[in-house]
């Protein structure tokens, strides 16, 4: 099976969270940094055009929905 390129850029999305989450707590994130904007700073130009805030918020979404399932 070969994951399309929406579903490539919503894993990356899901591992730019996971980090941006990591390094905010270790503090290496500034306060006024956004997740948005550490997503569109941080994901590959290849996965650029695949990304729209409707993605994001399916990641965030799917994330919310499953806190204890995925920790």
């Amino acid at each position: 099976m070969v994951l399309t390129g929406r579903e490539k850029t919503a894993i990356i999305v899901s591992h730019l969270v996971s980090l941006y989450s990591e390094k905010m707590e270790e503090g290496k994130i500034s306060d006024g940094q956004s997740v948005i904007d550490f997503i569109m700073k941080n994901i590959p130009q290849e996965y650029k055009s695949e990304i729209s805030m409707d993605l994001i918020d399916d990641v965030f979404n799917f994330i919310a929905s499953r806190p204890m399932e995925l920790s």
